[in-house]
Formats: structure tokens, C-alpha cells, sequence
């Protein structure tokens, strides 16, 4: 057999044909050219085209095929019989290549069409998938939600969207200060409006026990009775809402991260939630909302920012850090607050750390941020100078911070040392590592702002605790803003239910949001050779004012050693505190 003596199959192949008894001698390539064009011919009738003429310039291989017919056992191929068929194979490739790239459409519109057709078939899905959000059923199992096109949606269309504004009057009445009458004046417009239009039924309105449901449901979770818990999913997501009560809004989110978890989806659903990009203008017109709300944020940013003015004193030079600068909503009322108080000021110098956002650029967020502390520092004539960097905290270096020798350095973090992984991966912990950073650029006061909760590794522990949190988060929002506010709905289903989402449905490296309570910030300082600084009376005074004139009774603020918390019905929220390197 040719086959014993030639291993390449397509040699053992043509050995094959060419010992084929039944092969007529007088075959040559007029015939198997003449078999092709039976076979093409009624393609070209269909398209109602003309057959091209058949070349006659092929040579007969008749002779070669009966050179092979030799009576000798071992059959060879001769170099003139390999290079015969070797001609033919490729004449009839190049053939059946030429006749068949005319049954297909011109590639330039082949490319253009699927393009047409696959920015038609993304915009189709992602109406779809924002149909649903609406309805509220962004969290059912068989939803279909396509979670690459959904984070897709959310890092490349915004690209297409208008430049927003760095600054305008929007941004001027919410975060510079125009005096207490306008700060009574707004918080009370506020009030009148939650008053107009009150709910008579108030919270009667949710007759069934959701945060019963809710705890049943994380038990199932926990002990795997897949059937339960789905049973109760569907019972919760009746009866909640993202427009109803506290309870009910409250529901819904937590719904919705109770699912992922049973479905193993919580990092995809959460890497959706984080992508989403919110606009500076709709996050300040919620940060605007939120402090007309509540005092937390007004009162942590009256606390640091007169911290600060108290510690340049006679500086003319000032270096501020600020770890989670976020969207920079703190500092241009400092800006206007040096430029009426300090007209020395030769340099005003802030570097921006913030973690990287998710897309293409991961540094938009800082960056902007410097543009807009430009533009207020321009036109309060204030000398400025603006870094942003997009890192994690921990793989900062003290050279990438560029500190100078003569200028007063000043350290800010507010509510986003939580998001800094801790002890669980590992002793030396990124959290501790960014403190030893601060430590050894020896700044004249570190400031620092924390969320007073800590959460177990234990899930229905931590069930148990978020629960707890955020059912008071949920209950300022219903009791201080009316419940068709779209900027409260932005806070709940967006902000807050990202949070939710990551610490209920995520476990390991993707649960990134670990706060813990003040006291133990205060240990873990501590123990990074800081050292607390007493609290200025006047500070304390002037923050205890802002509640008690502004708000009601329900909030409270109160010290304890060197931390003012704040807090809502008994409950502590936040601490806020001062601290300085220890002196070796």
C-alpha cells in the first residue's frame, strides 16, 4: 500500500486514487473541468449571471495518471507525476477560490453592515435591560441581563455624552457659604415641601414585616435551602419597592443583593452598580439634597476645614493630601474661607488621591476635580496648585506626592479609609501600610473621617449588622425629604444599594467596603504612632449650632475623648477626629 510508504495523508490520499482500478485511462483534466462547470453553472443561472468561459490552457494529465496504472508492487510517484499533481491541486484551489468569492458580498459592506447591525442589536439590549431596572426586576434570576454589555453601556456610551460643567451657579450654591439665613432658609424649603406632601397613611402603608422576611431570607442563604429562599425573594420583591416607604426601599435594595448572593452573581452585579457613571452635576444636586437633609456632611466639613484654618496659622505656604478626594465637594469653601481670611497665602498646593475608576480613564474623576479647584481658586485670587492621582492608597510612594520642604503639610481622609482592604489579607494590610505613608511625611495634622459600623465575616452576623445600619440611613431619608424626590431615589438605588450589594453579596477581595467603628480607628492609629489632638472648643461649638439651628432634635452630636460623633435617634453614624505623627 502506498499508504505503508508515504506517511503525509494527502500523499496517502492521492496514492489511493492514482491505484484506483476503476479510474477511467482515458480521464484528463478537460473532464474534471468540464464535472466543475456542471456543478457551478446553476449557481450562476440563479443569479441570473453569465458563466465566464472556460480557459483551455491546462495541459492533459491523462499521461501521468497512466504512468501511475505501472504493474509494480511497491508503487512510486515520480518527481514529474508529484509536480503534475501539485499543479493540478493548486490550479483547482485557485479555481474554486476565484469562482467562489463571487457568491459573496464586497467586504467594505459586510464590515459596514455588521457594525450597523451590532450598535442596533446593543442599543436594543441595553433599552431593554434599562426597561427592567425600571420595573424594578434588575434582580431576577433568569432576567437575562448581559453583564459585559451592561458594563459596557456604562464605560463607553458616556464617552459620547456632552462635556459637563466645571462650575456654574448650581455648583456655587451648594458648596460655598452664603451665610446662616441662606443655610436656614434652604433646609427649611426643604421641610415645608416634606410637609406638604406628607403621607396620611404614613407607615402603616407596609402592613407586612420585610425586615423579618428579609433576616429569614439570609438564614436560608446561609444553611443553602436554595427553595426557601427563593420562595421568600419572591414574597420580599412583592411587597417591596423602590418608591415606597423607608421599609420598602430599604427592601428592595437589600432584595436584590440577597439574590445575587444566592446565584453567585454579587461581583458582577456590583461591578455593574460601580460602573454606573453618576454626573457631577446630578451627584451634587445629590450631595445638596443630602446636606439639607442631614447635617453629617455639613458639620464634617465645617469640623476639618477649621481644623485646617486653625493649623496654618502664619503658614503662607500650604500642602494639602486629600485620600478620597471623591468629587472635591469639601474644598472650595476652604478656597473662599483662606482668600477672606489669609490674603498672604503664596501657594495653596492639594493633591488628589482617589481610587481608579473603572473604563478607559481611570483618572477622569481627579482630574476634573483639579479643574474646578482651579477655577474657584482663580476667582477667589488664591495662588494654587492641583495633582490628582488615580492609585490604590497602598502602592502610593512618598515621591509620588511631591512634598515640599518649606510648606505646611495638612493630611484629609473623609468616610473612605473603609474601602482600603484591612487585616484579612494579611498582617501588614494595605489600611495599615497607607497610615505608615502618612506617618512618615510627618504632616503638621491628619484629619479623618469614619463610619462608625463594623461588619462580621460571619454573613447573617453581617446581615444582622448592614440591616441595622442602613435602616437608620433609610428612615433620615424618609423622614427629611419627600418620596418623589428623584435625587433621594439616586442616593438609595444607586449609592446606597451599591454598598449594599457589595458587603451583602460579596465575600474575599471583592468585599471591599470594611468600615469599623470609631474606637476601632482609634486603636489601629494608635498603634501606627499617632497620636490624638484635643478638639477645639470653638470647632465643637460651632458644629453643635449648625444641628441645633438648622435641624431637629433627632440628630445629636456629642464627644467622646478626641472624636465628635454624630449620630441619628441613639444611633452613631459617623466620628470625626485630629491626629498627629508621635514624636520619636
Amino acid at each position: 500500500m502506498v499508504g505503508d510508504h508515504y506517511t503525509d495523508p494527502i500523499l496517502d490520499y492521492i496514492g489511493r486514487i492514482l491505484l484506483e482500478e476503476e479510474i477511467d485511462e482515458n480521464f484528463n483534466g478537460y473532464r474534471f473541468g468540464a464535472n466543475l462547470q456542471d456543478i457551478e453553472k446553476p449557481f450562476y443561472d440563479i443569479l441570473e449571471q453569465k458563466y465566464p468561459p472556460t480557459s483551455h490552457d491546462k495541459q492533459p494529465i491523462s499521461t501521468h495518471l497512466e504512468a501511475s496504472h505501472d504493474s509494480n508492487d511497491s508503487p512510486s510517484i515520480s518527481s514529474s507525476q508529484e509536480s503534475a499533481i501539485e499543479s493540478l491541486s493548486s490550479l483547482e484551489f485557485q479555481r474554486g477560490l476565484e469562482e467562489g468569492m463571487k457568491f459573496l458580498p464586497i467586504i467594505d459592506e459586510l464590515a459596514l453592515d455588521l457594525q450597523a447591525n451590532k450598535i442596533e442589536n446593543d442599543i436594543s439590549s441595553i433599552n431593554l435591560i434599562e426597561e427592567e431596572e425600571r420595573r424594578g426586576n434588575k434582580g431576577k434570576k433568569n432576567s437575562g441581563m448581559n453583564m459585559d454589555l451592561l458594563e459596557g453601556k456604562n464605560r463607553k456610551l458616556p464617552m459620547l455624552s456632552y462635556e459637563e460643567p466645571i462650575r456654574d451657579d448650581t455648583f456655587d450654591q451648594a458648596l460655598l457659604y452664603h451665610g446662616e439665613s441662606y443655610e436656614r432658609e434652604e433646609i427649611s424649603s426643604l421641610h415645608e415641601t416634606m410637609r406638604s406632601k406628607a403621607n396620611p397613611r404614613g407607615d402603616k402603608e407596609s402592613h407586612i414585616d420585610l425586615r423579618d422576611l428579609l433576616l429569614r431570607c439570609a438564614n436560608a442563604i446561609a444553611i443553602n435551602d436554595h427553595k426557601i429562599a427563593y420562595s421568600l425573594i419572591k414574597e420580599i420583591r412583592k411587597h417591596s419597592s423602590p418608591h415606597g416607604d423607608r421599609t420598602q426601599r430599604m427592601a428592595f435594595a437589600f432584595v436584590s443583593a440577597l439574590e445575587a448572593r444566592l446565584t453567585g452573581s454579587g461581583c458582577e452585579f456590583y461591578r455593574h452598580l460601580a460602573s454606573k457613571r453618576i454626573s457631577t452635576t446630578d451627584a451634587l444636586k445629590s450631595y445638596h439634597l443630602y446636606i439639607k437633609a442631614s447635617p453629617f456632611y455639613r458639620v464634617s466639613y465645617c469640623f476639618a476645614n477649621t481644623a485646617i484654618l486653625h493649623a496654618v496659622n502664619k503658614s503662607s505656604k500650604i500642602h494639602i493630601i486629600d485620600f478620597g478626594i471623591s468629587i472635591g465637594f469639601q474644598w472650595p469653601s476652604l478656597i473662599q474661607s483662606l482668600a477672606n481670611n489669609r490674603k498672604d497665602i503664596s501657594k495653596l498646593r492639594m493633591t488628589g488621591v482617589d481610587f481608579p475608576q473603572t473604563g478607559f480613564r481611570p483618572a477622569e474623576r481627579v482630574e476634573e476635580n483639579g479643574r474646578r479647584l482651579r477655577n474657584y481658586a482663580e476667582s477667589f485670587n488664591v495662588p494654587f496648585e492641583y495633582q490628582g492621582i488615580a492609585s490604590k492608597w497602598e502602592e502610593i510612594r512618598i515621591e509620588d506626592l511631591k512634598i515640599e520642604k518649606d510648606e505646611l503639610l495638612i493630611v484629609n481622609s473623609m468616610y473612605q479609609f473603609c474601602r482600603v482592604k484591612d487585616e484579612t489579607f494579611g498582617l501588614d494590610s494595605p489600611r495599615n501600610q497607607v497610615l505608615n505613608l502618612i506617618r512618615e511625611i510627618k504632616p503638621c495634622i491628619f484629619i479623618q473621617g469614619v463610619f462608625n459600623a463594623t461588619y462580621s465575616p460571619f454573613f447573617v452576623t453581617r446581615f444582622r449588622q448592614v440591616l441595622s445600619h442602613y435602616s437608620s440611613v433609610f428612615d433620615i431619608l424618609d423622614s427629611r425629604v419627600p418620596r418623589d424626590n428623584k435625587y433621594r431615589e439616586l442616593v438609595e438605588q444607586e449609592i446606597l444599594a451599591s454598598d449594599i450589594m457589595n458587603i451583602v453579596a460579596c465575600e474575599g477581595s471583592d468585599w471591599m467596603h470594611r468600615p469599623e467603628t470609631y474606637k476601632q480607628c482609634h486603636v489601629r492609629n494608635l498603634r501606627a504612632g499617632f497620636e490624638p489632638v484635643p478638639i477645639e472648643p470653638d470647632i465643637v461649638k460651632v458644629c453643635k449650632e449648625k444641628v441645633r439651628n438648622f435641624y431637629d432634635n433627632r440628630f445629636f452630636i456629642e464627644e467622646d475623648g478626641s472624636w465628635l460623633l454624630q449620630g441619628w435617634k441613639g444611633r452613631i453614624l459617623y466620628g470625626l477626629s485630629v491626629w498627629k505623627p508621635k514624636l520619636e
